[in-house]
């Protein structure tokens, strides 16, 4: 039994790695594909607490993003971050303010998407791409429908 675990061990490691590439006949099946409604409710979605108000980002993948979608579809607000060329990125810093300048929210987002649960009211969004200027927006936030926001960089 040994010596056949360490046969198929042996095997493993010598194999080469499969790195998935816009050549492989996969690669448009991999994030293309409906995700099924069991594999969104299996995606684990734990939102923070800041001030009081509720917050949550990620949006990795398509799985997550339909989690999200479906899970935070009564937030007031929803931003999106993404690269000019369409591509979504995440990791980006987040600080939402009132109208009179206090922060509300300064969190990291895990993914493309942040959602919060904002009052109703105005407010000043930023978002800090590394060392670069922060972008800001501002959105007006009312009880009946939630607001997008997107953040695009070059």
């Amino acid at each position: 039994m040994r010596r056949s675990c360490l046969a198929l061990l042996a095997l493993l490691a010598s194999a080469p790695l499969h790195a998935q590439s816009p050549d492989d006949p996969d690669y448009e099946r991999i994030e293309k594909s409906p995700p099924t409604q069991e594999e969104i409710d299996g995606v684990i979605l734990i939102p923070s607490i800041q001030n009081g108000i509720s917050y949550i980002g990620g949006g990795v993948g398509v799985v997550e993003r339909k989690a999200l979608d479906q899970w935070a579809r009564d937030y007031t607000l929803r931003i999106e971050m993404a690269l000019k060329s369409g591509e979504y990125v995440g990791d980006k810093q987040v600080r939402i303010l009132d109208a009179q300048g206090a922060v509300l929210i300064e969190a990291r987002s895990d993914g493309p998407l942040f959602y919060t649960m904002l009052p109703t009211g105005r407010y000043v969004i930023e978002i800090r791409n590394g060392s670069v200027e922060p972008q800001r927006r501002e959105v007006t936030i009312s009880a009946d429908q939630q607001r997008r926001a997107f953040f695009v960089w070059p």
